[in-house]
């Protein structure tokens, strides 16, 4: 039964080509977090609080598989295909969509996604002080939004992007 639990679990290829697995929990330019282990007592995988607490000496509380430990280990362990792999998987996992920053896209992506969103709020902010009307900057913005969404299925499609870094970026 643990082994099944256990190969849920993602795992990242290193460049010696060992798994490394994990999910991922935090996310710097440099450096990621993977929580291991497996958690059964309610709470959320995580690096806060989840833990076996037997101070109450009461045996009653205690719970399987309760073990979850976090390592970090450098990116430039990893190939830049997993690299890519990790960031969707944080994004994903922490909700975070549209935090293109820490995506490992390509940079004509990450502009296209930034000047589409400047475009935007350009436009609201011309509407808000009535350089237009609402309802033109609310055309705009739809007409943007699906050229941006049309752009990136395009990217998705030649596989400068994979599907996971489409979905972390929204839009």
């Amino acid at each position: 039964m643990l082994s099944a639990i256990a190969g849920a679990q993602p795992g990242y290829t290193n460049h010696a080509g060992n798994v490394v697995a994990g999910w991922p929990v935090k996310l710097t330019t440099t450096q990621v977090s993977l929580a291991e282990g497996v958690v059964t007592n309610g709470c959320q995988l995580s690096t806060n609080d989840c833990r076996l607490t037997t101070s109450d000496n009461n045996f009653s509380t205690f719970q399987p598989f309760n073990f979850s430990t976090t390592n970090t280990y450098p990116l430039s362990i990893f190939p830049e295909s997993e690299r890519r792999r990790i960031a969707a998987d944080f994004l994903l996992r922490q909700g975070s969509g549209g935090q293109v920053g820490l995506l490992r896209v390509p940079v004509a992506v990450k502009r296209a996604i930034a000047g589409a969103e400047k475009a935007m709020a350009r436009s609201r902010k011309r509407a808000e002080k009535g350089l237009c009307t609402k309802e033109e900057s609310d055309d705009f913005c739809a007409k943007s939004e699906a050229a941006l969404r049309s752009y990136l299925d395009k990217q998705v499609k030649e596989g400068v992007i994979t599907p996971a870094e489409r979905k972390a970026i929204g839009h």
